[in-house]
């Protein structure tokens, strides 16, 4: 016969041995460092990228930091469906740093930025679903591409870029230029780009909850600063970039900005 205080005695020890089990596990991640090749599906404390490194080997858990550093290149492109194949997604707690020479392409989607791995080149119908609690930090980063992308705090590109020209080839991005482009991300805190000198920049169908400052853009290709489809929640100011931000050939439209427009992106008309 199994008394009471027996049965309260077993149940301590399952609860107990529970929750040794999740603290162990949450305390397992530990640091872990890319200097080349897939990044292996996983959880990680904090996570360096130093080389040409991909997310496509199923989904990477970052606890704290992750950081691309300087010349170091990440591709998170790698998508799936619900119904299958799973997507190879990122998701950090803390921030994303894209350090000097950087490379970072967060996210793929149908049409706008078809995912590597989709059969269908042309159009596509894999996706991803990345997200980073924190920030996305990039200084003087060559390329930052984000899309389709969930950053809870705020995004911050200052300088970066490699120059105003599109004579520039990268391997990891098929050949093309150096660019710099946010489409289909909802961003919780501000956005800052400042400085940004490329081939082309651009920023569409993008959903911010406080402020975007665009200041002082430089691209070579005319139909560059292309801005289009957003939703500010608070200001939009814009100076000192050239081109003036513009649709462009785009096909985007106008912009809804709760707040105020100011330079640039009011006398432009990019907003309604």
């Amino acid at each position: 016969m199994i008394t009471n205080s027996r049965l309260f005695g077993l149940a301590a020890i399952a609860l107990a041995a529970f929750v040794m089990g999740v603290s162990a596990s949450a305390f397992a991640a530990t640091d872990g460092t890319c200097s080349g090749g897939s990044i292996a599906s996983g959880v990680y404390s904090n996570l360096n990228v130093s080389g040409l490194c991909t997310v496509d080997a199923g989904p990477v858990s970052v606890r704290n930091n992750l950081t691309v550093q300087a010349g170091g290149t990440l591709i998170a492109s790698y998508g799936g469906t619900d119904k299958g194949p799973a997507a190879s997604n990122l998701n950090i707690t803390g921030n994303l740093y894209v350090l000097t020479g950087g490379i970072l392409v967060l996210g793929c989607e149908p049409v706008n930025y078809v995912c590597v791995n989709d059969p269908d080149q042309a159009v596509g119908t894999y996706f991803t679903r990345d997200r980073v609690g924190g920030s996305i930090i990039a200084e003087d980063a060559l390329v930052v591409i984000v899309h389709l992308s969930i950053v809870d705090q705020d995004v911050t590109v200052t300088g970066g870029g490699g120059g105003v020209s599109c004579a520039g080839s990268i391997g990891a991005l098929g050949g093309s230029p150096p660019y710099g482009d946010f489409e289909d991300v909802i961003i919780g805190g501000n956005v800052s780009i400042t400085g940004w000198q490329s081939c082309w920049l651009g920023f569409f169908r993008d959903t911010v909850a406080l402020n975007v400052d665009f200041n002082d853009n430089l691209t070579a290709d005319p139909d560059g600063n292309e801005m289009g489809t957003n939703s500010i929640l608070g200001n939009l100011k814009c100076a000192g970039n050239s081109p003036t931000p513009q649709l462009g050939d785009s096909g985007g439209s106008l912009s809804n900005v709760f707040g105020r427009a100011h330079g640039q992106c009011a006398s432009s008309g990019l907003v309604r």
